[in-house]
């Protein structure tokens, strides 16, 4: 199995190709593919950049040029619900993306999408209980002291559910009042997991998606995103990722 791997920022990300064996570096568009074996898994990885936009054309190339057999997302997330914490680990089993609205399109029921009228995308059982087995892994080695680059002072909760994507940084609570209002169910937002949801059910391909919650998505949530960012998460990412391979 192909897996390719994605994240916004280098600092999500980039680290894990330190570890791939037979590294190969190819250019698309903007941007860089790094190929190769990791513990004898092949691997892609590719930074996406922000947005919906910028995910799916990472993901479309993933797939039509290297013919990955599966797409996994890690990176962070604002919190939307009160009862998860920074640091906290959303695995996805719904990738919605909350900034689509065609209800007004209900009253004309002679119009039809061509493709996708629901915006919202289940992962597979299976992948998720892949990405929940390898997050679980990681809080065991985690505990047995087992990643040092990573603070011992760091204790998640782990949560499984829909995570929201929009082309938003959502940093305010007026912002998240109006995603929990249209969907209640969405735990965290971010910027592009449903949209690689999107290209992966256009290919029928699984994807998988895992966030660490960097803020709140509230009005500090800039400093927090910032802290967390260049702290923690890319030898959280890594570790994961390599799990999940």
């Amino acid at each position: 199995m192909k897996t390719g791997i994605i994240g916004a920022m280098h600092e999500e990300i980039l680290l894990l190709k330190k570890d791939i064996q037979r590294l190969k570096t190819e250019q698309f568009g903007s941007r860089e593919f790094h190929s190769g074996t990791i513990d004898g898994k092949e691997v892609v990885m590719a930074l996406s950049g922000w947005g919906k936009v910028a995910a799916a054309s990472t993901a479309t190339t993933l797939i039509n040029h290297y013919q990955v057999d599966q797409l996994v997302f890690i990176g962070l997330a604002g919190s939307i619900q009160a009862q998860l914490h920074i640091g906290d680990i959303v695995v996805a089993n719904q990738l919605i993306q909350h900034d689509v609205d065609l209800s007004r399109l209900e009253h004309f029921p002679e119009v039809k999408s061509p493709f996708w009228k629901d915006f919202s995308f289940k992962v597979l059982p299976q992948s998720e209980d892949k990405a929940l087995q390898a997050v679980e892994t990681f809080l065991a080695n985690l505990k047995k002291g087992d990643y040092p680059a990573i603070s011992k002072e760091y204790a998640p909760q782990v949560h499984l559910g829909a995570i929201g994507t929009g082309d938003q940084f959502i940093a305010s609570k007026d912002g998240k009042m109006r995603i929990n209002e249209r969907f209640p169910q969405i735990l965290c937002t971010e910027m592009e997991g449903a949209a690689i949801a999107q290209v992966g059910a256009d290919y029928q391909i699984p994807c998988t998606v895992i966030r660490v919650i960097s803020d709140k998505a509230d009005e500090q949530a800039h400093d927090a995103f910032a802290e967390f960012l260049f702290e923690n998460i890319s030898n959280i990412s890594v570790e994961i990722a390599k799990l999940i391979l």
